[in-house]
């Protein structure tokens, strides 16, 4: 079966125009730091925390930083917004992050300075 006959061009072809139309790999990096930096806290010490202990307020910091990244994909208009806010918010989640959350902390950093720096395409 071709994939002209199941209709996947089509599929790809505005998958492509939506990607193109929003800063895709910065969002994308984004929020897999965040999950990376939030799985890394929840592996690393359990399930359970302290009420007011940095790990939970670096995990409430690493779901803000996933959050930033979806919705720089959402809403594109606030990309440089919401890239900024999450590197803030993963550079925040640092104070409660084990050592093993670097990979998180560096993918989060350069999906943020992706988002901040992504234009809208001019229109011709």
């Amino acid at each position: 079966m071709s994939t002209e006959r199941l209709g996947l061009s089509a599929h790809r072809a505005r998958f492509g125009e939506w990607r193109a139309s929003r800063p895709f790999l910065g969002g994308v990096l984004l929020a897999l730091g965040g999950v990376t930096v939030a799985f890394v806290l929840i592996f690393s010490m359990g399930i359970t925390f302290a009420r007011a202990s940095p790990s939970a307020f670096a995990l409430v910091a690493a779901t803000a930083t996933f959050l930033c990244g979806v919705f720089a994909l959402v809403e594109p208009d606030l990309a440089g917004l919401l890239g900024v806010a999450g590197v803030v918010s993963v550079v925040v989640s640092l104070v409660g992050t084990p050592l093993g959350a670097v990979l998180g902390v560096v993918l989060s950093i350069l999906g943020g300075n992706l988002c901040y720096a992504w234009q809208p395409e001019a229109e011709s």
